[in-house]
């Protein structure tokens, strides 16, 4: 245990105490500001108390809860977890979790500590995924060092909770907005970014089959069925930064969709006639550029190539020359979208909603859109039906008026 210590600078006096270790450097707490050498001690006694009263001590240990997470992401989830999850976890774990109880021991946690950092975020307006993920983190990773690990005797994450949903944050929730496209929007995109274009498919894919932009751009042509009418969602592909650390490149890989929502649905006639279309330009293409036209291939742990490793495979999001149309593409389109076309906070989820609205406003169950789009469970669904309800709701009152 460390020790209080305390001295003047200059007209003012500073308390200070070692905290643990970070990245196998010492930690130095301290506060200076104090007029006399009575108010520092107390302060110091103060702060030194809540430091290490993280937590009930079970053992002396000196590891820091941020070096802990450092090694758990290395040991643990490098080996068991997908690529995106490990980006999204070092992201929650660098922006939320280190910066509020990293420098503590991770001997000295405790369940109040960690609920206190969850309704710390609720009420800065975070989304309840976002709380859920961050209580994932610390579950996962804390429940690691009691087994196999025993570091702790046992995890007290096992006891904190999300804020109820019938709890108010003091911040108004961060969750961006689920924006409707008319049908006049949609006539001034898909004139602005015509059939034959590298935007049109990934748009009309969007718009009428309510697929997640992750899943819209992994589409292969073996998963669609143009005689049947029919398109089987089985991947998403997604992009993997290069980790100079490991000394691995950047690469696109595919994937399980979100939440494994493997799926087949229905084609509408012009999407298949669209498809058709597109399908016979580029084997008119592949047969033009013979051996210039460029070929894909997917190894056997989901790696996109083009230098024959794996299997080959036929994208439909290609140029004329095979070149890969990848998702980064609609962040063009959103630009334009937004600043030329005059649709505010449009986003490729935009197409997905206005799929999703339309079917509900045409009659379709809830359970039918459920599946169609893919949604982990039926309240995602229920949402865009409760948003008709109020708006059948407010129109509803101005025809009350008018009797």
């Amino acid at each position: 245990m460390s020790e209080l210590r305390l001295r003047k600078r200059g007209p003012y006096w500073q308390y200070s105490f070692e905290g643990a270790r970070i990245d196998g450097k010492r930690q130095t707490i301290s506060k200076s500001g104090f007029r006399t050498k009575t108010e520092a001690s107390a302060a110091g006694a103060q702060a030194m108390s809540e430091y290490n009263r993280a937590g009930a001590v079970f053992k002396p240990s000196e590891i820091s809860v941020s070096d802990y997470l450092d090694f758990w992401m290395k040991e643990y989830c490098q080996n068991n977890c997908k690529p995106s999850t490990i980006s999204n976890y070092d992201k929650k774990i660098r922006l939320h979790i280190k910066p509020a109880i990293g420098k503590y021991r991770l001997a000295a946690l405790s369940p109040e500590t960690l609920q206190k950092l969850i309704n710390d975020k609720f009420n800065q307006g975070y989304s309840r995924n976002t709380l859920a993920v961050l209580k994932g983190i610390l579950t996962g990773s804390l429940s690691y060092a009691v087994q196999p690990l025993k570091y702790i005797p046992f995890s007290p994450a096992e006891y904190i909770d999300i804020p109820s949903t019938r709890a108010t944050p003091k911040v108004k929730t961060r969750s961006a907005p689920h924006v409707y496209l008319s049908a006049e929007q949609m006539g001034k995109l898909f004139q602005r970014f015509p059939e034959g274009s590298s935007s049109y498919l990934p748009l009309l894919i969007g718009y009428k089959c309510g697929l997640r932009i992750a899943e819209a751009f992994a589409l292969k042509w073996k998963d669609i069925d143009l005689t049947a009418k029919k398109l089987t969602v089985r991947q998403q592909i997604l992009w993997q930064e290069k980790d100079k650390i490991a000394g691995r490149d950047s690469y696109w890989y595919f994937t399980m969709p979100k939440y494994d929502s493997i799926r087949t649905i229905e084609l509408s006639q012009d999407v298949v006639n669209a498809l058709e279309r597109e399908k016979a330009r580029q084997e008119q293409n592949r047969a033009i550029c013979d051996d210039l036209y460029i070929r894909w291939f997917c190894d056997d742990v989901g790696h996109l190539n083009c230098n024959g490793n794996g299997a080959e495979i036929h994208l439909v999001m290609v140029r004329p020359d095979g070149s890969y149309i990848n998702s980064r593409n609609m962040q063009h389109v959103s630009h334009i979208a937004r600043h030329e076309l005059g649709i505010p906070k449009f986003d490729y989820h935009s197409l997905r909603h206005t799929h999703a609205t339309m079917l509900a406003e045409r009659g379709a169950s809830p359970k039918y859109v459920q599946h169609r789009l893919g949604h982990k469970n039926i309240q995602v669904t229920m949402q865009i039906y409760q948003h008709l309800t109020d708006k059948m709701s407010e129109e509803g009152a101005k025809l009350l008026d008018t009797l």
